[in-house]
């Protein structure tokens, strides 16, 4: 019996196209060794060499795989608990005041069109504005975001005067929102009055336009 009969039903049940490259392998590995001693030795380092090459290859997918939804994992920017696939240039910062964690979200109007454009959301920028605030309000214990809360927004620019405003609820993002100017380079005063209930709390960071 030749060695290419038992090769070929030792590999039974293996894909067609991997069985004739693995009896290409056989046929140079016996021209090269002529008579080889011990034919089911010879089978059975050929299986081993079978396995080997196959367990490489299933370990080269999976990195592959694994490598590719790391990129996209990578490329993905959150604002408000949304993703997006375009990174946008926001600046956070956050305060905690009275078991409240107050997250402050600064966005140039260009960025954060840019961001509308990828959620697919339709908003107009307010017109004479620069920039839009966005502020998230979570509870300290549970990080829940608080949902029904009345806030109003105070910022004043470098020269002292102020702009106020009330932050409209955004429900897609469980974030509230408004425009306002900052046309000049300088810091800027942002403070916040925000009403849950009976709870009343103010809370404000100061933000740095270069």
């Amino acid at each position: 019996m030749s060695v290419f009969f038992i090769l070929r039903h030792s590999l039974e049940g293996e894909n067609e196209g991997r069985r004739i490259l693995e009896l290409e392998i056989a046929m140079h590995i016996f021209i090269v060794y002529r008579r080889p001693k011990n034919i089911k030795g010879f089978v059975k380092y050929f299986r081993e060499v079978f396995i080997m090459n196959k367990l490489i290859s299933t370990l080269g997918i999976f990195l592959l795989n694994l490598f590719i939804f790391t990129s996209l994992c990578f490329a993905q920017h959150s604002h408000g608990g949304m993703s997006m696939g375009t990174p946008m240039k926001m600046d956070t910062k956050e305060v905690l005041v009275e078991g409240v964690k107050v997250v402050f979200q600064m966005m140039a109007n260009e960025e954060h069109k840019k961001m509308l454009k990828d959620m697919k959301m339709k908003e107009d920028i307010e017109p004479g504005t620069s920039h839009n605030i966005t502020v998230i309000l979570k509870d300290e214990k549970t990080q829940k975001e608080i949902t029904n809360a009345q806030i109003n927004m105070k910022v004043i620019d470098p020269k002292g005067k102020d702009q106020i405003k009330a932050l409209k609820y955004e429900d897609m993002m469980k974030s509230y929102d408004a425009y306002f100017n900052l046309p000049a380079k300088g810091r800027y005063q942002v403070m916040i009055l925000a009403k849950t209930g009976e709870k009343k709390i103010t809370a404000g960071i100061y933000y740095e336009v270069k």
